[in-house]
């Protein structure tokens, strides 16, 4: 206990700091990568010949605006789960929890994955694996919907008029209580990135172009 009470907050804060370096570092590299993935989607739509190919239009939005949130959730890793101030950690992590919780994939997908699908002749193995990418990532999405929405309600721009109710949230909030299912966004929004590159290989090569044509009312 004395030993707590002397070096406990000091070593809090060495783990926390630890931590939020290896966190920036490895944001540093993903950064790097969607920052690329994102321009390369912004220059195959804005040349693309949305007439012959619709199908690839709405693969690549679908894909640029997936890109775009998980640039945004990636960039407060670090601070929601570990900076040393816990102010910012807190304001970092109520900023997560809400673009998780309003991250709707479905206003670009649902039946457009079916047209997707049929134009662009995607393999039966990549068809699988983003369908089965996107459950997971709505799934996750739900559960930290559903355990967030209090937080949401109350705190997010401060809505709340009654500010002890506010102020008791707010100090309530603690990463810990969201961890397992922030963790399990991350997987499932990282398995998602990883096939919607593979699918991008295969909706660029001739076949598909070819195959989208072929479909052409």
């Amino acid at each position: 206990m004395e030993f707590q009470k002397r070096f406990g907050k000091k070593l809090k804060a060495l783990l926390l700091w630890r931590l939020h370096k290896k966190l920036n570092k490895e944001f540093q590299l993903k950064d790097k990568v969607i920052n690329n993935t994102i321009l390369t989607f912004v220059e195959q739509m804005e040349k693309i010949n949305t007439e012959y190919f619709p199908a690839s239009q709405q693969f690549f939005n679908l894909s640029l605006y997936f890109l775009l949130a998980e640039r945004d959730i990636q960039a407060l890793k670090a601070d929601a789960f570990a900076h040393p101030n816990e102010t910012k950690r807190g304001i970092a992590l109520r900023t997560l929890l809400l673009t998780i919780y309003e991250w709707d994939m479905t206003k670009v997908t649902g039946k457009k994955m079916g047209f997707i699908f049929d134009c662009t002749g995607l393999s039966a193995e990549s068809k699988k694996e983003v369908s089965s990418s996107l459950k997971e990532l709505r799934k996750a999405h739900k559960v930290t919907v559903q355990q967030f929405r209090e937080i949401r309600l109350n705190t997010i721009a401060h809505r709340d008029a009654d500010a002890l109710n506010q102020y008791k949230i707010i100090s309530r909030l603690d990463i810990r209580d969201f961890s397992g299912q922030i963790t399990n966004f991350y997987q499932a929004s990282d398995r998602l990135l990883k096939s919607l590159v593979i699918a991008t290989t295969e909706i660029g090569s001739q076949r598909s172009l070819f195959n989208q044509i072929l479909h052409l009312k």
